[in-house]
């Protein structure tokens, strides 16, 4: 477990440094929130129904591109090449890289909140611990498969563009459970109404961070 925090923290000092990667997502996230709350207007019941769906669709846009240029990146430095020739396991690295991909994409949602408090929607303002459940379990399955795929699609030349092909049918199940959970809280709804749609966003993200540490050895092996 020290190895994989490690790493994770590897990652995060790189981004301190550079700012690059949260700066960009959280900008295009917050350019969205703007441009779909100029759509929505000052109609109340409209910004209610609506809310879920700006969260995610900010969120999955933000993170995505952030993905794809983390991964990126690190094949143009060749820092993966370098971890793997390490004595480090696969199965670690995988979790370290996905730790790191998972504290940027909650970072880029408390972006997304306090944007959609102020532009759309004040009540996400005052239910944001309610919120925080479905969203941060709805970035670990998102992290975990989005750190497998840009492994995958780092090589490729058409990155960018392939990565949410790939990326955002596999994750739908999650967002779709997430953006549920979301519309209970908005509309009253307490930690009793949450159980269900939180127990199945646990199951996913389970399945994912297991499938994750299994195939990305053979990922990285091709």
């Amino acid at each position: 477990m020290k190895t994989v925090w490690l790493l994770a923290w590897k990652d995060l000092v790189v981004e301190a440094r550079t700012r690059e990667l949260l700066s960009s997502m959280s900008l295009v996230a917050f350019l969205a929130v703007v441009i779909l709350g100029l759509a929505v207007g000052a109609e109340p019941s409209v910004a209610s129904a609506v809310t879920p769906a700006v969260l995610w669709v900010t969120v999955a846009f933000g993170a995505t591109l952030g993905l794809a240029r983390a991964h990126a990146l690190e094949q143009e430095r060749d820092a993966l090449r370098g971890i793997l020739l390490t004595p480090v396991s696969r199965a670690e690295v995988f979790l370290g890289k996905w730790a790191a991909n998972l504290i940027l994409i909650l970072a880029l949602q408390a972006v997304v909140v306090l944007a959609t408090a102020v532009f759309i929607n004040p009540e996400v303002a005052r239910r944001w611990g309610l919120l925080a459940a479905p969203l941060g379990l709805g970035a670990v399955g998102f992290a975990a498969i989005g750190t497998l795929l840009g492994t995958m699609t780092a090589t490729t030349r058409l990155r960018e563009v392939l990565l949410p092909i790939l990326l955002l049918p596999v994750v739908l199940p999650v967002v779709i459970v997430s953006i549920a959970a979301i519309s209970l809280v908005l509309d009253g709804g307490g930690w009793r109404a949450l159980v269900g749609p939180l127990k199945l966003l646990t199951a996913y993200d389970l399945v994912f961070v297991i499938l994750g540490v299994w195939l990305f050895e053979y990922v990285v092996a091709e």
